[in-house]
């Protein structure tokens, strides 16, 4: 009899194994025949001693990490794709038949260009007013320009830290998920002496979860093997704990520029999950690029205006005289087609010095050592801010790639140790079929003879 219920037990274990084939939280189990005698005599039968689980816990935590490094690298790259698209150009370089690298139609560049263009051809006919209305839209729209690419980049990094705040709230959960299962385990298991295998692969799940989110360390107590503890670095290079078995777990939060914990002092510094990999973008090539673009517009303002205006006088400037930035460049008020010049401010009819000057502009390498916001031309300055994001989007997209291959390598090679192969449950549902079988017939022929010598001793 004990053999039936052993063998009945193991293809309990198979059909589960089977029923989770496509679970990916679920790792396969099998189980543990013993023998159930402590006498050292003959052997009294079978029995299930363990249902063990097969899971190789280096594997569980190089997932683990890989999963976070993996969210990480996919966060940062989605945030420049999506920089990418609030400039509103591509920023891979397009090759052009002469071997030039160019930008697209709708670049700030092209509006620099026509710009400056704009400026030569009132140049060549100072008192042409359809040069001058020229002029004035190019200045606009090339405003225009910037404002728009600055006030997409400030979105994306709004919406860069909506994200980081709503993975903060989930990170929080998912510890208060951990604390519960943590508990759950620790209570079934000395409850009933063995491993509670379900809220095991629960918390496995949970973890990577989490590690989609940030990354940690974690950690079995000596005392408390079937528990866990979760830490994390902080910015000082110290470990803060984040979760230690059921006990309450920290609780995050997130500034608006660090991250931190309810009742601590501590800063957190996650090198891993979405959670970094947003932060990353933001203020790396993100940033970045906001500045550039800020510095270049700057000087764009003070030199168009010192060419316009060169004694500064109110009311004479071209563009409006404030703290320039790519948010804030617009053209003077009062300034149109009727009201702009080509001269100098009191210049004769027919003088075009403003209108050279400005031209001239176009060519000028300008030099940080000297005062000036940017390095070499407008042209330069803006390719090589673009060049820049372009590199730093490349390289996370091949960094990302790079990375998914190896989660992907790891995962696989779990799934060979952990994962069900309906393969082998088939091989072994039939191995426990027949030693069920056996075992019961056992007991039948058993039951045959106890039935003969029944009715033979009633015969007598």
């Amino acid at each position: 009899m004990s053999s039936l219920r052993a063998q009945s037990k193991a293809l309990e274990t198979v059909s589960r194994n089977m029923a989770n084939v496509n679970n990916t939280a679920y790792s396969r189990q099998r189980v543990v025949f013993g023998d159930p005698s402590f006498t050292g005599g003959p052997s009294t039968g079978v029995e299930v001693t363990e249902i063990r689980q097969i899971r190789d816990v280096l594997l569980d935590r190089q997932v683990t990490r890989e999963k976070s490094a993996s969210s990480a690298l996919a966060a940062e790259t989605s945030a420049y794709e999506r920089g990418e698209a609030a400039l509103g150009e591509s920023v891979a370089p397009v090759i052009d038949a002469t071997g030039a690298k160019t930008v697209g139609g709708n670049s700030i560049a092209d509006a620099i260009a026509v710009f400056f263009g704009a400026a030569r051809q009132l140049a060549a006919n100072p008192t042409n007013s359809a040069q001058k209305q020229m002029l004035v839209q190019a200045g606009t729209t090339m405003a225009d320009r910037f404002k728009f690419a600055r006030a997409g980049l400030d979105q994306v990094g709004a919406d860069l830290d909506a994200s980081v705040k709503n993975g903060i709230d989930e990170a929080n959960l998912l510890l208060g998920a951990l604390r519960e299962i943590n508990g759950l385990i620790a209570t079934e298991e000395s409850t009933t002496g063995f491993k509670a295998l379900a809220l095991r692969d629960q918390r496995q799940a949970r973890l990577e979860d989490l590690a989609q989110l940030c990354d940690f360390q974690v950690s079995i107590p000596t005392n408390e093997p079937n528990q866990i503890v979760l830490s994390v670095k902080t910015a000082s290079g110290g470990n803060v704990t984040m979760l230690s078995g059921s006990n309450p777990p920290i609780k995050l939060n997130f500034d608006g520029t660090t991250l931190g914990y309810v009742d601590g002092t501590e800063k957190l510094a996650f090198q891993g999950g979405s959670i970094h990999g947003n932060l990353a973008a933001r203020d790396g090539a993100l940033k970045t690029l906001s500045t550039d673009l800020d510095r270049l517009a700057g000087q764009l303002i003070s030199a168009v205006n010192g060419a316009y205006n060169p004694g500064g006088l109110a009311g004479q400037d071209f563009f409006a005289p404030i703290a320039g930035t790519a948010s804030t460049i617009q053209i003077a008020n009062g300034l149109t087609a009727t009201t702009v010049r080509a001269s100098l401010p009191g210049g004769a009819a027919g003088d075009a010095s403003a209108a050279v000057a400005i031209s001239l502009l176009d060519a000028k390498a300008f030099a940080g050592s000297q005062g000036d916001q940017i390095d070499g031309t407008f042209g330069q300055s803006y390719s090589g801010a673009v060049a820049r994001f372009s590199h730093a989007l490349s390289q996370a997209r091949m960094s990302s790639e790079n990375q998914e291959s190896v989660f992907s390598a790891i995962s696989a090679q779990r799934d060979s140790v952990s994962g069900v192969s309906l393969d082998e449950e088939a091989a072994e549902l039939m191995k426990f079929q027949r030693a069920y079988q056996a075992a019961a017939r056992v007991v039948t022929i058993i039951d045959e003879m106890l039935d003969l010598v029944v009715s033979r001793m009633g015969g007598g």
